[in-house]
């Protein structure tokens, strides 16, 4: 079906008496030159767009993040918003099917990023592929004639997406109980816990905690958490121009500024305060990952 059906980009204009989730906008390209780039913080247009990658490769910066893009992968999007899209100077080309939603999908594209985050991979013989495959081509007949028929359109394909993205959720694995104590760690990082909470909130046994994590981490979990603060309190030591020792011990779980100087010391080679005026975030980086 696909090759009879030419390249092109079809948009849609209706007047909406009701708020409605629209589309906008659907298209079929192949990119080849390099001075294709959609700044989405230039852009004055208002709308959520889904790019899927067909063939070639293509790239997306999020806040300043970038992802490489590879047939299968799509990218989710607000416009006007933090990211950068491109055709990367070692591509030749990068050909894709875009869909434009009206900003109504914005709660959708929330949940969607909850989920998997900015890029959704999607095999291309998918129930949501063939959708919007299917979309395209009344699109382009031109058999979209009014509101209503735009907005069932717009709600089947978010509907199938989201669909998709929960399926795949599913048949995940599970991570082990050594990340979920990793994420835990990661998370409440700021309040005052310590083994026997983390054992108890993933639900196991602190001498299996240990022993595990350290097998299979190199560290104790207790080393870990501690890695974890001081790698924040890095951060707020240098992006503070008067850093209030008292407020980031107490923002990274110290229970004191006085244990919290004494263990940035002993881990770092300097206090706080020396480490603040040396302005070095690479020591503690070399300090806590090259070990």
């Amino acid at each position: 079906m696909l090759f009879d059906l030419p390249q092109t980009s079809v948009g849609f204009q209706f007047v909406m008496p009701m708020s409605l989730l629209m589309l906008k906008g659907i298209g079929w390209e192949t990119i080849t030159s390099v001075n294709y780039k959609w700044d989405g913080r230039e852009r004055e247009d208002d709308h959520c767009l889904f790019q899927y990658t067909l063939s070639g490769q293509g790239e997306i910066e999020i806040n300043g993040t970038v992802y490489r893009l590879k047939q299968g992968d799509a990218f989710i999007v607000e416009i006007p918003g933090d990211h950068c899209y491109r055709l990367p100077a070692d591509s030749s080309e990068w050909e894709v099917l875009y869909i434009e939603f009206s900003k109504e999908a914005l709660p959708f594209w929330r949940q969607l990023y909850s989920l998997k985050g900015p890029i959704v991979s999607i095999v291309p013989d998918s129930s949501f592929i063939q959708l919007a495959w299917n979309t395209y081509e009344i699109a382009i007949k031109d058999q979209i004639h009014d509101v209503y028929q735009s907005s069932k359109y717009a709600y089947q394909l978010v509907m199938e997406l989201i669909s998709h993205v929960y399926r795949e959720k599913k048949i995940e694995p599970l991570p082990s109980k050594i990340e979920l104590c990793k994420q835990f760690i990661e998370l409440n990082y700021q309040e005052l816990i310590g083994l026997d909470d983390i054992a108890t909130a993933i639900g196991i046994s602190k001498f299996y905690l240990i022993r595990e994590f350290e097998k299979k981490i190199g560290m104790t979990p207790n080393q870990y958490l501690t890695k974890v603060r001081i790698e924040h309190a890095a951060k707020l030591l240098i992006s503070s121009v008067d850093p209030n020792i008292e407020d980031i011990a107490r923002q990274t779980g110290f229970s004191s500024s006085n244990y919290f100087g004494k263990v940035f010391k002993k881990v770092i080679g300097s206090s706080p305060m020396e480490f603040r005026r040396k302005n070095n975030y690479y020591e503690v980086h070399r300090v806590l990952f090259e070990k």
